[in-house]
């Protein structure tokens, strides 16, 4: 199986653009808490709220119009699960950006609960359109390999990058270096929309009917 994926383009695109989007995704997932307290003065109980609640709608709703939109587009063209999280990803960028630099609360939480929600609508279309790279059989272990190199890359990279970024960049912005490292780190949704469209112009090559 795993030989099989290998000569199929679009399992790498799909592959090594959620990785990317994965790297964003994990790295202001661990460290919006701290710019929640440190550039928007935030307390531990407050912070719990502002993110429990921003992860618990905007994920729901990514996720769940996410597989909506990929049943109901997909069906007539196998691009659209690359092309999907495409466009979600390059419209949650200026939305995140304006959230992470505006100064009110309420602002931030609804500037970025649409882009949270846009973040997760891959999870729907891309793990169907992995699904369907290979005979039905051999499913499972596609996504496996598939979340494997995601995880691999998103969750091994992304928290430290943002990080060292931060440190990178604190003698420029000093205690808000935080928000620009945030800012800068957008360019892997844009990496990371730019392979899955590549991926949907190769999906219905790639493609396994049921």
């Amino acid at each position: 199986i795993a030989g099989a994926l290998a000569k199929k383009s679009s399992f790498w695109l799909l592959a090594f653009g959620a990785a990317s989007s994965s790297m964003l995704g994990y790295g202001i997932g661990f460290w919006l808490p701290s710019l929640l307290q440190r550039s928007f003065g935030l307390s531990l109980v407050e912070t719990s709220q502002f993110f429990g609640g921003l992860l618990l709608l905007g994920g729901v709703v990514g996720v769940l119009g996410g597989g909506w939109l990929g049943d109901r587009l997909g069906k007539s063209n196998r691009s659209a699960y690359g092309y999907i999280p495409a466009a979600a990803f390059l419209l949650a960028i200026p939305l995140f950006v304006t959230g992470i630099m505006t100064t009110s609360v309420l602002a931030a939480f609804l500037l970025f609960l649409v882009p949270q929600a846009l973040a997760y609508i891959w999870i729907g279309p891309v793990l169907s359109a992995v699904q369907h790279l290979v005979p039905a059989e051999s499913r499972a272990t596609a996504s496996a390999l598939f979340l494997l190199i995601n995880n691999l890359i998103g969750l091994g990279g992304g928290i430290y990058f943002l990080g060292a970024l931060s440190d990178f960049l604190q003698p420029i912005y000093g205690d808000e270096s935080l928000r620009y490292s945030m800012s800068y780190a957008m360019i892997f949704y844009v990496i990371a929309a730019i392979l899955m469209a590549l991926a949907g112009r190769s999906l219905p090559k790639n493609w396994v009917e049921d």
